[in-house]
């Protein structure tokens, strides 16, 4: 058979160096795809803004400059399909309105003399703002300025805006915030037909407090109309709680709860209005906001009348009313907090005074008391030797942790079984999370936020009670359980927001892990909702009825001993260490 050879093209050296070359190109250059993602911002455009800010405090939702309306002016009916939704425009991309801070975009500016704004509303409510025209501005790159738009419609003598300078310079201290306040308050000219009756006078000088009425500096103190501005002040980042006190020491209410529960005032104490057995009544506490204020942050809190909503009978029929309230406005947004972590100590070990904590040798706290804690320090996210020492120095115990960026820690020296002192390292949450119900290894669980939080997680830190269940007085146990020392695994607060209606207990029984909630602790005293009130004399210095308990974020902590022969000072007891300020 005669073979058939295959003929190939001939392919000359030179050329098969370029085709190799080629090939080996394609194959470098060749690369995994990206993955797409979408970019969900309503604008997408690039657009410098300048250092002029509107701050709508009044209602406004429209908005026109030099006579180009900005935003979107067509009225709809609430009652259609849609019609609580408008169409975005370009400068207002999200809903085509208005919006509490707006920082206005050098581009209106352009090369005119000034910018002219015209404000107004459309919308059903006939409580709307009256439409007026501000004077023309200029654009000052030096002194960055805020325009508050105030609601005039309800108060006597407010300007219909102010002009106020705002800092857009850093604290001085890396781990600290800057924060400031604004007096606008006016009297109210409404009358409400409140059965509990008018709406009281909440004008005058105004004091930044911490929760439990202290005031924060003197510079934040006593601040009159006439002054209308503080100077700014510096503080550790943290989560607290804010309050704006009048010169008579009545709590001025926040604005804008997450919960619209609390959006309900009683007009003549300017609490929280509930309807309770039939009656409207007051639940004693006046909303201020929780807040965490992060390192490098700027905030203002301005005073001004705001619209509530009042009970005009048991049967929860509400109507529109206005009082002077605080709201609290970013001047300059805090960068991620990827460095400093908070934390604390606390003394729970029986027959030991003047106790301390050392971080890398250096002090932490001294001289804690015991069932003290500590005030919290700032740290640098690392790893840390934490030493426990008493009054002559010595180390009682010591632990090495990893502190993690933007958390929050407690450190907890307590006695094990055999009385030997330990420290147990507890992250503490903040945010004001809670789970409502399900389970999380189902993902049935769900997870709800407040910025008025009555949030407690419970703590067994007794060598002598090997299982403790707390309670209410109703028997309901809370957490049960509880082993010296063991931290609950899961959801460990409780979120008793429902338990300002009435007064209650916590109670701790001796339980077992097939016995709950176990035989109950007579030896251990009871603690009375009332303890989660740190001030009694914020309420009783103006005439006020004491609440039932305080919002915050709390730790009750099971500490010291049982049994024959315990000495009274270390007898076991109930204690409370509030997280937020």
């Amino acid at each position: 058979m005669k073979k058939i050879a295959l003929q190939y093209p001939k392919i000359k050296y030179p050329m098969l160096l370029w085709l190799m070359a080629i090939t080996a190109c394609f194959t470098a250059c060749r690369k995994e795809k990206a993955d797409v993602r979408k970019d969900n911002r309503a604008n997408t455009a690039t657009r410098p803004l300048s250092t002029s800010r509107i701050i709508n405090l009044a209602g406004y939702n429209q908005v026109a400059a030099n006579g180009n309306t900005l935003t979107d002016p067509v009225v709809r009916d609430p009652n259609e399909v849609g019609g609580d939704r408008s169409t975005g425009t370009d400068f207002f991309p999200k809903n085509g309105y208005l919006e509490k801070s707006w920082q206005i975009p050098q581009e209106l500016f352009g090369k005119t003399e000034g910018l002219e704004f015209k404000f107004g509303y459309i919308g059903p409510s006939s409580f709307g703002p009256r439409e007026f025209t501000m004077p023309a501005i200029r654009e000052t790159y030096n002194k960055p300025m805020d325009y508050y738009l105030l609601p005039t419609q309800m108060a006597n003598g407010l300007p219909n805006y102010v002009r106020v300078e705002r800092s857009v310079v850093q604290p001085s201290k890396a781990d600290h915030f800057k924060i400031r306040i604004i007096n606008l308050t006016s009297p109210i000219t409404t009358a409400v037909a409140s059965p509990r009756g008018p709406i009281e006078s909440l004008v005058g000088p105004v004091t930044l407090t911490y929760a439990d009425g202290t005031p924060v500096s003197a510079q934040t103190s006593n601040i009159t109309n006439e002054q209308q501005t503080s100077d700014y002040v510096e503080l550790p980042y943290g989560s607290y709680q804010f309050k704006v006190l009048t010169a008579n020491g009545r709590q001025v209410p926040g604005a804008s709860p997450t919960d619209g529960t609390f959006g309900v005032i009683d007009p003549p104490t300017s609490t929280v209005g509930i309807s309770l057995n039939g009656t409207v009544t007051s639940a004693k506490l006046t909303f201020a906001p929780m807040m965490s204020y992060q390192p490098g942050g700027v905030y203002t809190i301005v005073v001004t009348p705001c619209n509530f909503n009042y009970l005009q009978n048991s049967i929860l029929q509400a109507s529109g009313a206005f009082q002077n309230a605080f709201h609290i406005v970013t001047d300059v947004s805090a960068p991620a907090n990827t460095t400093y972590c908070r934390v604390q100590g606390v003394n729970a070990l029986p027959g030991n005074d003047q106790v301390g904590f050392k971080i890398n040798g250096q002090p932490l706290s001294a001289g804690l008391g015991y069932g003290e804690a500590s005030a919290y320090s700032s740290y640098i996210q690392g790893d840390y030797t934490i030493d426990a020492v008493n009054a002559a120095g010595n180390v009682l115990a010591s632990i090495s942790q990893t502190f993690r960026n933007n958390q929050n820690y407690t450190l907890w020296l307590y006695p094990d079984a055999a009385g030997k002192a330990q420290i147990l390292f507890v992250p503490n949450n903040l945010s004001g999370m809670v789970s409502v119900g399900g389970t999380p290894q189902d993902g049935s669980q769900g997870i709800v936020t407040t910025n008025y939080a009555f949030n407690k997680r419970f703590l067994n830190f007794s060598p002598d009670n090997p299982y403790i269940t707390f309670t209410y007085d109703n028997g309901r146990p809370v957490s049960a359980n509880m082993q010296p020392g063991v931290l609950k695994i899961g959801e460990p607060y409780n979120n008793e927001i429902l338990l300002f209606y009435r007064a209650y207990e916590v109670m701790a029984y001796r339980s077992a892990p097939d016995v709950v909630p176990g035989t109950w602790a007579r030896d251990i005293e009871v603690l009375k909702s009332v303890s989660f009130v740190a001030n009694p004399a914020l309420y009783t210095t103006p005439g006020r009825d004491i609440p039932i308990q305080e919002p915050g974020i709390y730790t009750v902590a099971l500490i010291g001993r049982s049994g024959a022969g315990v000495p009274d000072a270390e007898k076991a007891k109930l204690i409370i260490v509030k997280h937020n300020k």
